[in-house]
């Protein structure tokens, strides 16, 4: 039996979107995640995927219909599989019910208009009635506004044709909105559109030649070698990540399925970045995170099963279904509940730190943020006050190149955000993001250095996310050659390959920690979605502390 593609939701503030096109033909073969097709909210232009591998039977949804949440927009079949008349039938009874279902519902909401709800139960036979009136009114009407557009294009086909050369056509306000991002002058690009017309082309061909990429990754002042490192936890490490990629890439889905609820932000790419800082911390030091807290939390110790009912809002999360994504955290496992507020968990990060010192205890805070969080006041005032009261804290700035959309060389003159660390007279270090051994050879130095009262340390990963800033991002601000050049950093294959060099992993144990962690992440799944929701009454409950207060 083939699978039928539903509209997914993709804004929190409308149940509907504007179908723009299909990226994908009938008869085409797509693969689980691949993107089929492009819709606009009412907030961006963004893309479909595929929750399915196999065929194209049927495509259903129409360029500029307006597609409600749940709709039937394809239908996907096993490869060989063909489009039969019991197909056919099925997907006519679904598109059949749900004109009907919008057409009750518009009755029901202009009759609540008007006045009191009836009491009488309609006549179903009347209602059919009324709804084939409806749909041939409708079909109608979209044949007369088919027409006119026909007229229309045809009438502006002609005045363009009559358009003069030397008339300045110079961009769309798209293209100036990427130009003005990237500080782009456009009276230096030569448009190759009608009329000199700059296209989105043309901006990435002048990106692409601007653009210097780095050539090789971050100078590291210590060497990044296998040696110097256990094998089991090196072992551990390569798990961990395979557990992040494996866990985000599942939600993705759940998202895309419509099974989960809220947004997520995911730490695709960067997984080398939580579990090479984490893999030298101590049981009992404290981390604390941002909106895109995922891989942190897994990286600290925090299981599948308690993220992922914290994600479904289940009563079993690790916050009891009241963070929700970006607010994950179990303080009990070293870890505060996530903070979204861009920046807002570094002086946060400063006081637990100063709590440690001031009780003598042998304890670090960490705190990570992203590049964007570097422009933030709290990130001034925080690293400030760290150095000024020497307190044993790291604060690891998650440089992805990117704040959301922005990139940072435009908002930042600085090379490195490591740089900061001098004007507070703080140690600062930067490691390849990219790198797991890297990241925790540089980590465990300025943790150890904090440990031991040497004070706080700005350490800067540089890394790149593999994946849009939320989950309705399609990245189309990141060039094709950008996004490649980091995939072919990619931390963990890259990482798996020097353990399988070194005798440490095999092909045949990687695949199978690989087939482990699926199964955990199912059972973690399962977990969440067979846990009850929280009653009412605990809305009131968790939100202040008990302790004595000293006279």
């Amino acid at each position: 039996m083939p699978s039928f593609v539903k509209m997914p939701s993709l804004s929190q503030t409308t149940n509907e979107v504007r179908f723009i096109r299909w990226l994908v033909r009938e008869g085409d073969e797509v693969e689980k995640g691949q993107p089929i097709c492009e819709v606009e909210t009412d907030k961006v232009i963004t893309e479909v995927e595929s929750a399915e591998s196999g065929v194209v039977l049927k495509l259903i949804a129409e360029p500029e219909a307006i597609i409600p949440q749940g709709q039937v927009i394809a239908v996907i079949g096993k490869k060989g599989e063909k489009l039969t008349p019991e197909i056919l039938k099925e997907v006519s009874k679904i598109t059949s019910s749900m004109v009907k279902e919008t057409a009750l519902k518009d009755e029901l909401k202009e009759t609540s208009k008007n006045g009191e709800l009836s009491k009488e139960k309609p006549s179903p036979k009347k209602d059919e009635k009324k709804i084939l009136k409806q749909e041939k009114t409708i079909e109608k009407e979209a044949n007369e506004n088919q027409r006119k557009l026909e007229s229309q294009l045809t009438h502006m086909k002609q005045e363009a044709a009559e358009i003069k050369p030397n008339i300045k056509i110079k961009a769309s306000p798209m293209v100036k909105n990427i130009a003005k991002k990237h500080g782009i002058n456009l009276e230096e690009i030569k448009g190759t559109g009608p009329f000199g017309l700059i296209t989105k082309r043309d901006i990435d061909e002048y990106l692409k030649s601007k653009r210097k990429l780095q050539e090789e990754p971050p100078k590291k002042s210590i060497e990044s070698r296998l040696e110097d490192i256990d094998a089991d936890k090196l072992l551990w490490m390569y798990k961990k990540m395979v557990e992040i990629r494996q866990f985000e890439e599942r939600i993705r889905f759940l998202f895309l399925e419509g099974k989960m609820p809220g947004t997520i932000h995911q730490y695709i790419g960067m997984e080398a970045c939580a579990v090479g800082v984490c893999a030298a911390l101590q049981k009992d030091d404290v981390i604390a995170s941002t909106h895109r807290p995922h891989g942190h939390a897994l990286a600290k110790g925090l299981s599948m099963k308690e993220i992922m009912a914290e994600l479904f809002g289940r009563v079993t999360g690790c916050c009891r279904g009241k963070g929700g994504s970006m607010h994950i955290g179990n303080i009990d496992k070293g870890m505060l509940p996530a903070i979204a507020i861009v920046g807002a968990n570094i002086p946060i990060v400063v006081g637990i730190a100063l709590a440690f010192k001031m009780r003598g205890e042998k304890r670090v805070a960490v705190s990570f943020f992203g590049d964007g969080a570097s422009n933030e006041g709290a990130f001034h005032e925080g690293l400030n006050m760290a150095a000024v009261y020497n307190v044993p804290a790291v604060f690891v700035c998650e440089n992805n190149q990117y704040g959301a959309s922005t990139p940072l060389k435009i908002v930042t003159k600085i090379e490195n955000i490591a740089d900061r660390g001098s004007c507070y007279g703080m140690r600062s270090d930067i490691a390849d993001g990219m790198d797991v051994v890297d990241v925790y050879l540089h980590a465990k130095q300025a943790i150890d250095s904090a440990r031991n009262g040497l004070g706080p340390t700005l350490l800067e990963l540089k890394t790149f996310r593999l994946c849009g800033h939320s989950r309705r991002d399609p990245c189309k601000y990141m060039s094709e050659e950008e996004k490649e050049y980091w995939k072919k950093r990619d931390p963990i294959p890259n990482f798996e390959k020097r353990l399988i060099e070194k005798n440490i992993l095999s092909a045949e144990k990687a695949q199978k920690i690989k087939e482990k962690v699926e199964q955990e992440v199912e059972k973690a799944v399962k977990y969440a979605e067979r846990s009850k929701f929280p009653d009412p009454e605990e809305t009131l409950q968790g939100l202040y502390i008990n302790m004595e207060v000293p006279e």
